[in-house]
Parts: structure tokens; sequence; C-alpha cells
């Protein structure tokens, strides 16, 4: 007998899987259908350079510990030393309370990246942000000596142990991670990192060519939410990201609109194939 089939109705959770995270702001209704960050999820994060990719992921994980304090939130930063994200706490006070782990600041050359991310993962964390993927990944390869799959590898199999709450708190950890983009801002990763992925959430530009035209997040898979609906937000206030709820709220209408025309345009179409079809039923009979 294979005891790896089963059926889903076998299979209890705890209730508390299913209660969202929540950042208090339009951005909850993009990131899951029901609302919130879910539980035990990977979301992927790319973009153009300098859309504010850092930004954004501070500011989820700073609202959502304002609103969720019992939740323990890290932030990984293998991009950034303390230097480069003390202008951002500058301009955004808030990130001052969220943990973080420098990987260049805080591992000396005789140290082991990956087993010290791993002890620490194992404390149990609810949500973990990585910046980047890519640039840890290096990291692993460079200090274990070995290849940048089986670096990847590596990591992806920590990932999906804390996805499962193999950790010391029992809790199935979230990880946003940002990931580099090719000079055509196509996705850098392998087919497992992809499968491995319950969302990809992009961060675009409207001219991709101008730092300065407007930015927008859009989910180009999502197993948990919709696709192609955008979200535009602004980075030039000071203490919070400002998220466009009016033009999005705006967008959504039109967007139901569309789909209730196309929908009367598909009935129609079948009523015109089935009249069609009796009449020529009754020529041919």
């Amino acid at each position: 007998m294979n005891t790896d089939i089963v059926k889903m109705r076998d299979i209890t959770f705890d209730r508390g899987l299913f209660i969202n995270y929540h950042t208090g702001t339009v951005l909850d209704e993009l990131l899951c259908s029901y609302n919130g960050l879910p539980k035990g999820v990977n979301y992927m994060i790319i973009g153009d350079p300098g859309v504010g990719k850092t930004t954004i992921i501070l500011d989820m994980l700073a609202n959502i510990g304002k609103l969720e304090p019992g939740a323990r939130i890290l932030f990984i930063s293998a991009e950034m030393n303390e230097i480069d994200l003390a202008i951002y706490v500058q301009r955004y006070p808030k990130f001052n309370d969220i943990d973080i782990l420098f990987i260049e600041g805080g591992f000396d050359e005789s140290s082991h990246c990956f087993e010290k991310v791993s002890n620490i993962l194992e404390q149990g964390w609810d949500i973990v942000a990585i910046d980047s993927f890519h640039e840890l990944q290096g990291v692993v390869k460079e200090e274990e000596n070995v290849t940048l799959k089986k670096a990847e590898s590596m990591l992806l199999s920590l990932i999906k142990q804390q996805n499962k709450a193999h950790n010391d708190r029992g809790v199935n950890t979230t990880f946003l991670t940002i990931q580099q983009v090719t000079k055509t801002g196509a996705f850098v990763g392998s087919n497992r990192l992809k499968h491995m992925i319950t969302a990809m959430m992009e961060l675009r530009l409207d001219n991709a060519k101008n730092i300065y035209s407007n930015r927008y997040i859009v989910f180009s898979k999502h197993r948990r939410g919709d696709v192609g609906v955008k979200l535009y937000y602004n980075l030039s206030t000071t203490g919070d990201v400002f998220f466009d709820e009016q033009r999005y709220n705006q967008d959504r209408e039109i967007q139901r609109m569309q789909q209730g025309v196309r929908s009367q345009l598909h009935d129609f179409a079948n009523q015109f194939d089935r009249v069609f079809n009796q009449q020529n039923s009754k020529r041919n009979g």
C-alpha cells in the first residue's frame, strides 16, 4: 500500500493557519483573495531597478508588526549593511522596530552563513523577508564551497522546512523573498524555485526607462489571489508608503464591468449557436 497517497478530508490543520496577517492598507486585498498575508507561503518579489522593492517589503513588515504585536518578524539583509539601511530609517522611522539580520556585517570569514541562518530560523519566525535570495545564495555558495545549484537547493529545503513549522515554536513561516531579474526584467531562478513560489509579486514602472514614472504592484502568478490587478503606490511621502486606494477601486470596478460584458457576450454567442444549430437541424431533417 502506498502510504504517500492521502485524501484531503483525512488531513487536519490548525484553524489558526488560515488567519492571515494584515498590513492595514489596501495592499491586503491584493495579497490574498480573503485579505492579508497568508501563513506558510512563499511570495517572490521582483521588479525594475529603483522601483522600491526593499521599501515596500520593509513597509509591509512594519505595518504587520504594528497590527500583530505578537508576530515574530525578521528581515535578512544580504544586499545592504547597517549604514545603507540607516537611510531608509531616516525616511521611515517605523523601520526601527524590525528585527534585522545583516549577512555582511554579522559574519566574519570563519563563519558559516548557512549554519547560522538555519539556527536563527530554527527559533521560529512568523514572517521572514530575504533581500535578496540571489545574494544569499551567492554567500552560501562561497562559504560552503558548493555550486550555485546546490546552494539554492540548501536554501529551498530550509524554507520548505520552515513553511511546514519545523522550528522551535511550531509556526508556519511565511517568506517574502526579493529576487534579482535580468536586464529585460525576467525572473532569475531555476524551475524548482519557481515551483516553490506561492505568488510572484512584481513592482513595475509605467515606463521602465523613466524612474520617475508611476509605480505599481501586480501579481503575475498567484495561488491565493488575483493576477493582473494593479495597485499604484508612491514613495515620495515620509513615514508611510502611499497606496492609491481610489485608483485601485476604480480599476477593480472597471474590470468587473468588463468581465460582465464578456460574460454577456459569451451568453449571447451560446444562444446564437443554439438557434443556428436548431435551424440547421430543421433544414436537414
